[in-house]
């Protein structure tokens, strides 16, 4: 085993129902939107721009969902995914797999006018932590919603296809 730290952490902060005021999850209804803070770092940096409107602004269910493709995109040998939401000016994200290393890029958004960062090109990791961290987040986000929304919590899991696994 290693002593190297991990090329690649992710984790949760300050989950909400997104509203015009943000409510505890204990108040989530089958069709709401979870924000929160996402955290997804890269060889010890917090990847940015994940957010709309600031970084503990994160949309659950989009950026959950792209990260499940962007794992099976890295579960391959040439495997890519690109994540081109162009929501509030974001830029575009590119996750890809090369000769058993996994490449991070934030480029420019071929669906709104946001521009790449120089910073996040070809950022390598292990692919194989990027898959592990994310089973971790995602039972750690599924524990959450299930604490503290029981009732809600299978539905909505379902709705954004979160439910399997």
């Amino acid at each position: 085993m290693s002593d190297a730290p991990p090329t690649v952490r992710m984790w949760l902060e300050s989950l909400v129902v997104a509203a015009a005021t943000a409510r505890p999850l204990a108040e989530l209804s089958p069709n709401a939107h979870i924000h929160g803070g996402l955290r997804l770092e890269i060889q010890g940096r917090i990847v940015p721009y994940m957010g709309y409107w600031r970084p503990d602004d994160v949309c659950m269910h989009d950026w959950l969902v792209e990260l499940q493709c962007a794992a099976i995109a890295l579960g391959q040998e040439g495997g890519r995914h690109v994540f081109d939401e162009g929501e509030q000016g974001q830029p575009a994200f590119v996750f890809s797999r090369r000769e058993g290393r996994g490449y991070f890029s934030i480029v420019e958004s071929e669906i709104s006018d946001a521009e790449g960062d120089e910073a996040w090109q070809e950022v390598a990791f292990d692919p194989d932590e990027f898959i592990e961290a994310l089973r971790v987040l995602l039972e750690d986000f599924k524990g959450r919603l299930l604490s503290e929304s029981p009732g809600v919590a299978p539905r909505w899991l379902a709705r954004v296809r979160l439910d399997q696994g």
